[in-house]
């Protein structure tokens, strides 16, 4: 296998070489010059005039409610360009935003945001009022995504104050607010109006400049009306689907700052210090491996025997070393191993054993193994670690085809419930939202996969106070994801990305795929309200 995966190395490389001239055409980033960013309008009080960000793939929605919300380029471009009651900072922390105080009642159960005064979407005209957060979630969180189960009950006290109630305690409900789905946006203009989000308004610290559905670039410029002075004044983002072409154009010029990049070639090609800022990262969820059981019982998945001596088949540790060059930390729950509570329940933890894989088969009806289709999106290293599995498999006498996929088709076949299995990965800004992903009532993957959904044991673990009563409720959910094995972790997901621009200027926010971008007065940092 090790000398496999340096003919797959070789071969990247020479895919690099020949990749030349795939970004012909596209202008060099105006903003960034080496370790400097020039401003070029002298007028300009932002720190960057323009800079250009590779994407993964097209945006397609902007949309909160729409299935591929949840699809990395679509919502870290749509969190930009909406409001948020609250953003999380550079170092991943969840501060207020639109929310100029708030207060929690005594029982955990009542949150009261009072939101920034006079505040206007980037048209200079629409308020900001506390019904579109009324709005927002009875249009982007009803039914309840992950994290949000606990809310009973959303309100507006007058046009600056919102009331959220809460069945249960969620002290990481701050946390839920800054991540991926509660965007506000104004009852007046979006209810009922589908052309709506073709071209939203903004109340985040970006307005759209320029975009057509499904065109390769997307492009944002700061909002006036933000209640903060955006540093960058425009933002270019880029689809570049094919990863090494990515580092490319981080080389070369075209693009500014890619999150996504396979790490061993990106460390080669963009080694200079005095160019480029290496970014390795580790999110705060799994590399999981999700099967379909939707329509599927005359399947070899669809017996939970079948999943689990798959997963006790699994080395992770080789999947980390050939695939992530060791920067995958095993896991065998979906906690992900980071995290102060990891709990696994998994017999063995994560070591490979073949012999009880074997001797689970063979009390199924395929004791000498069957074929399967083990799908993946096309992202650095994950093709590769999907062929690491399947050698893996092989060991049992299961057959499995890769097929490495663009985001649409990949997408289509969750929603279609078209796949067999899909190595895929969740990152989630709190704990519970990424458990919920994987068995909340409306979870992404609980939907997909047809899978177990217990929206009890997500809200208890969000209200149990302290490491060991959150540990005795996760004991729970990890048997039931081990009993079940419809989703098999593998490894706490990481990546690698490069930058061209001066550090803190845009960037993730630490442990997230979520975008920073410097703002004065800073998120978290005393404010003096616009007048």
């Amino acid at each position: 296998m090790k000398s496999n995966a340096k003919n797959a190395l070789i071969g990247l490389f020479t895919t690099l070489s020949m990749a030349v001239g795939v970004l012909v055409g596209v202008a060099p980033a105006q903003a960034a010059d080496g370790a400097n960013c020039k401003v070029t309008t002298t007028t300009s009080k932002a720190d960057c005039d323009l800079i250009t960000v590779a994407l993964v793939n097209k945006v397609l929605t902007l949309d909160p409610a729409n299935p591929g919300r949840t699809t990395n380029q679509n919502y870290v471009t749509r969190l930009l360009v909406q409001g948020m009651l609250f953003r999380y900072d550079a170092k991943g922390v969840a501060q207020p935003d639109l929310v100029d105080k708030y207060t929690v009642s005594a029982d955990g159960l009542t949150y009261t945001l009072t939101l920034l005064p006079n505040l206007k979407y980037s048209d200079g005209v629409t308020p900001v009022t506390a019904d579109d957060a009324v709005f927002s979630w009875e249009y982007n969180l009803t039914p309840a995504p992950p994290g949000f189960q606990a809310v009973t009950k959303v309100v507006a006290k007058d046009a600056q104050t919102i009331v959220i109630t809460l069945s249960k305690p969620f002290s990481d409900f701050p946390r839920a607010l800054a991540g991926i789905y509660y965007t506000i946006n104004p009852r007046s203009k979006a209810a009922g109006n589908p052309s709506y989000w073709t071209n939203p308004l903004s109340a985040g610290p970006f307005k759209i400049k320029k975009w057509v559905v499904g065109s390769d670039e997307f492009v944002i410029e700061a909002n006036p009306n933000y209640w903060a002075q955006i540093s960058v004044k425009e933002v270019r983002f880029l689809a570049v689907p094919d990863p090494v072409t990515r580092v490319l154009a981080v080389k070369q010029g075209t693009v500014d700052y890619a999150f996504d990049l396979p790490a061993s070639i990106a460390r080669n090609t963009l080694k200079d210090k005095k160019l480029f800022r290496g970014q390795p990262f580790q999110l705060q969820g799994n590399f999981t491996l999700d099967f379909n059981l939707r329509n599927t019982a005359d399947k070899p998945w669809a017996d939970s025997k079948v999943r689990q001596a798959l997963s006790y088949a699994l080395d992770r540790q080789q999947f980390s070393d050939l695939a992530f060059n060791g920067e995958v930390v095993p896991s065998c729950a979906l906690t992900y191993p980071t995290s102060s509570v990891y709990l696994c329940v998994k017999p063995g933890g994560t070591t490979q054993d073949l012999a009880k894989a074997k001797e689970l088969l063979a009390t199924t009806k395929w004791p000498t193994g069957f074929n399967i289709r083990l799908s993946v999106f096309n992202r650095p290293g994950w093709a590769d670690a999907a062929a690491v599995i399947a050698s893996q498999w092989s060991k049992i006498g299961v057959n499995a085809t890769v097929a490495a996929e663009p985001d649409a088709v990949g997408l289509a076949a969750q929603v279609a419930g078209t796949f067999d299995v899909q190595l895929s990965g969740y990152g989630s800004t709190w704990l519970s939202g990424g458990l919920a992903t994987y068995m909340g009532k409306v979870g992404a993957w609980t939907v997909w996969s047809g899978s177990k959904a217990d929206d009890d044991l997500v809200t208890a673990f969000d209200a149990a106070q302290g490491k060991v009563n959150q540990q005795v409720v996760l004991k729970k959910i990890e048997q039931l994801i081990w009993d079940e094995s419809a989703h098999i972790p593998v490894g706490q997901r990481s990546g690698y990305g490069s930058s061209r621009l001066p550090k803190g200027l845009f960037e993730n926010s630490t442990a997230t795929d979520l975008y920073y971008v410097k703002q004065k007065p800073a998120l978290g940092a005393k404010r003096v309200t616009k007048k």
